[in-house]
């Protein structure tokens, strides 16, 4: 049968068309899929709205990709992570502590060199991030945030006692005290909120041999130990804990992570307080701790590969990034974010102290609190420093072995 010139055309064209809307089908009803078609659960302790841009986002680039985000309390969130991994019921990827490397790395999987190279991750944020979360050569967590402790300190009572400036070393930490403002420091746990993160912070500061990724001890028993601890026993703890006496606006100072803005504005969302950096022992060497989570990809995850691709791209996209700061009120992680925070009145401070952030390999972090805390205890109750430093010396060296 001979089919004239317009009858050819007609043909072509509905060839194209069944072609077309063929590909359409296979590919998910979308032309912009960015590879596999895969669906993720996603847990975390922050409102879904801290997801829902990057979710939003990515699959909007990835048609086909569905995810699921699940918030769970922070109190009840480990717990309820560890056995849900167990049984098999975990999520794709999870909310990752920074000091969690020690004690899940074994329920994660690193990203490939394709999708997460380490030049690329070691130039996007600060060094903390790198020492975190960075093992082997591979990156097994990128994160959201990077939060760090700070002092925080009550403008009424330094105005009252006529202290004009928020002190940046111990000594004026000290000093401060003397004219009256009571602080949250010297005490345990719960007493002292973060008691142990600030006498880690003080060994950090102090110089004390903490350097994991060379040997397979720690010295904490040495001069730098006892500084540190002189100087951490040598103001009297307080009788009332952190977050009541702050407040109630019994006591002028407390040192916390940035976290701690949500205890406070719950219990009274009319305080007028500043934050100021971390008091240092010394200024040109400033050292601070950090602690915060990212985002990794369990190893019983059947689509790996998708997870690690949506994390790359909430955490590394910076209008993306940026996003989740806004809905979750966190400090942020990326380097070129922090540029633009650092003037900002309310995460500034949480900022600037991410590039000067540091971290070391330890083991638990629960654990290592728990002999630190014990070790507070130890020398409050009078006994010897270097004893009760040596004490807990041996306790973290046995959790490292």
């Amino acid at each position: 049968m001979n089919l004239s010139k317009t009858q050819l055309i007609i043909l072509g064209i509905a060839g194209f068309i069944v072609l077309f809307f063929g590909f359409v089908v296979i590919t998910g009803f979308g032309l912009r899929s960015g590879g596999e078609r895969a669906s993720l659960n996603v847990w975390g302790i922050d409102g879904s709205d801290a997801f829902a841009g990057a979710i939003a986002g990515f699959i909007d680039e990835n048609r086909g990709t569905e995810i699921e985000y699940r918030q769970i309390p922070e109190a009840n969130y480990e717990r309820a992570l560890i056995d849900a991994l167990a049984a098999g019921t975990g999520p794709d990827i999870f909310m990752f502590r920074s000091d969690w490397a020690s004690k899940h790395g074994n329920k994660i999987v690193a990203a490939s060199e394709e999708v997460y190279p380490i030049g690329s991750f070691s130039s996007l944020f600060p060094q903390v991030v790198t020492q975190d979360f960075v093992y082997g050569g591979l990156v097994i967590a990128s994160p959201l945030y990077v939060d760090t402790l700070a002092l925080y300190y009550n403008r009424d009572i330094f105005d009252r006692r006529g202290v004009a400036l928020p002190p940046n070393t111990w000594d004026g930490f000290k000093n401060t005290v003397s004219r009256g403002v009571m602080a949250s420091f010297g005490g345990y746990s719960p007493l002292v909120a973060r008691a142990s993160d600030i006498v880690n912070a003080l060994f950090m500061q102090a110089g004390a041999d903490l350097n994991l990724s060379t040997k397979d001890f720690v010295r904490i028993s040495g001069a730098e130990g006892i500084r540190a601890m002189d100087l951490y026993t040598d103001i009297k703890a307080p009788s009332v804990d952190s977050y009541s006496g702050f407040a109630d606006e019994t006591i002028g100072m407390m040192i916390d992570y940035q976290s701690a803005k949500f205890t406070l504005a719950a219990r009274n969302p009319f305080l007028n307080y500043g934050v100021a950096p971390l008091p240092q022992l010394n200024p040109s060497a400033a050292v601070v701790p950090a602690k915060y989570y990212g985002l990794a990809v369990s190893n019983k995850s059947a689509s790996q590969s998708a997870a690690w691709r949506f994390i790359a791209f909430m955490t590394t996209d910076q209008a993306t990034a940026e996003s989740y700061l806004i809905a979750s009120g966190r400090p942020p992680a990326l380097r070129s974010l922090i540029q633009d925070y650092l003037n900002t009145p309310t995460l500034g401070v949480f900022a600037s102290q991410a590039l000067i952030a540091r971290s070391w390999n330890m083991p638990p972090a629960e654990e290592v609190s728990g002999i630190l805390n014990t070790m507070i205890q130890s020398v409050l109750s009078g006994n010897d420093i270097r004893t009760s430093l040596g004490q807990a010396e041996t306790g973290i060296n046995n959790l490292v072995r």
